[in-house]
C-alpha cells in the first residue's frame, strides 16, 4: 500500500490528494499491509495525528524517540547514575542529534542514523 507525505508530518492517502495538498513537495512511502506492522508504522510516523483534536484538559503527547536515539539517551542515564557526567553529556548530545535528524525527515532504516 502507498501513502504520500510532504516530510513535515502531513499525509495523504491518494496521489490526487497528495498533488492538491503538497504540490511537487511529496514523497511516496510503501506501507506494510499486515495489521501489526501497519499499526507500528502508523504510530511511529504519527499518521493521522494532526486530525485528532485535543481537548483543553488533555495532556500534551510527548514526542517518541527513535530506537537509536533512545539507546543513546538510556546509555547517558546509566552514565549519570555512575557519576560520569562528561561521558553522559556526550552520549546525550549524540542521542539528541540523532533524534533531531530523525524528526527532521532524515530517517534511515529502522530509525538508525549514522
Amino acid at each position: 500500500m502507498r501513502l504520500y507525505t510532504n516530510n513535515r508530518g502531513d499525509w495523504a492517502g491518494t496521489q490526487a490528494d497528495a498533488r492538491k495538498q503538497f504540490g511537487k513537495e511529496r514523497r511516496t512511502i510503501e506501507v506494510p499491509t499486515d495489521k501489526p506492522n501497519l499499526m507500528a508504522f502508523l504510530n511511529l510516523n504519527r499518521v493521522g495525528a494532526a486530525t485528532v483534536q485535543a481537548t483543553p484538559s488533555a495532556e500534551p503527547t510527548p514526542e517518541l524517540l527513535s530506537p537509536h536515539a533512545k539507546s543513546w539517551v538510556s546509555w547517558a542515564m546509566d552514565k549519570i547514575k555512575q557519576g560520569k557526567k562528561d561521558e553522559a553529556m556526550k552520549m546525550l548530545r549524540k542521542g539528541l542529534e540523532i533524534q533531531s535528524a530523525w524528526v527532521g525527515g532524515d530517517k534511515k532504516d529502522s530509525g538508525w542514523v549514522k
